[in-house]
């Protein structure tokens, strides 16, 4: 993932001496995101410009996810909970943001109705599949979809048609890792899991210690 991170680069500004984290990975330059436009239901537009001014967690994933999502949101909102509790830890609380890889079958209106039933100040976006890709592909996250037929995983190569009774038939494996986004707008960490709640909250809190926007 982080190879991808730095190929997908358009701009960088070099970030102060990295923090002491446990579980982030800062960039050595904060990376600029390309652009895009995503969706929320109440919000409308959900883009780069959404994310100034505030410090931002992205995390991917989709609403049929069996496992991983709804562990790493549950995390997410476990964190979220500590910082109500304890609102001085960090100078600035960050916005929570799950994309969806699944427009097809994630709603709107559904997407944020799941990432409200974490947290009620979590946002839930998509787009387009095309838009989704290349969002993905710039931040180096990666997903894929795996096709099942009579409780077996297919394996079609890229250029196979899937068949159209199996069309909604998959599940997607996608990373994990967290993105947090600073004031400026750009790409600052990475966590990767594992994660906890406690250790995501000491690191931001080092890192915005030390950000110089």
């Amino acid at each position: 993932m982080l190879l991808g991170l730095t190929l997908a680069v358009g701009g960088c500004e070099q970030t102060a001496k990295a923090p002491q984290t446990r579980s982030a990975f800062v960039l050595p330059e904060a990376a600029t995101i390309s652009d895009f436009s995503l969706s929320h239901v109440e919000l409308g537009s959900y883009d780069i410009e959404a994310t100034r001014g505030k410090w931002s967690l992205l995390f991917f994933g989709y609403t049929h996810c069996p496992d991983v999502c709804p562990t790493e949101l549950f995390m997410l909102s476990e964190m979220m909970r500590a910082l109500e509790q304890d609102p001085g830890a960090v100078s600035q609380s960050p916005q929570v943001v799950f994309v969806s890889v699944d427009p097809k079958r994630d709603s709107l209106q559904h997407l944020q109705q799941y990432a409200g039933f974490y947290h009620p100040d979590f946002i839930g976006v998509t787009s387009e599949q095309a838009t989704i890709d290349r969002l993905c592909e710039s931040l180096g996250v990666f997903y894929e979809r795996v096709y099942y037929k009579d409780g077996k995983a297919l394996d079609l190569e890229p250029s196979m048609p899937v068949p159209e009774d199996l069309s909604d038939s998959y599940l997607i494996n996608h990373s994990a890792s967290i993105l947090l986004v600073n004031p400026a707008g750009k790409l600052h960490a990475v966590f990767a899991p594992p994660h906890d709640p406690q250790t995501i909250i000491s690191d931001l809190a080092a890192i915005q210690a030390g950000w110089r926007s």
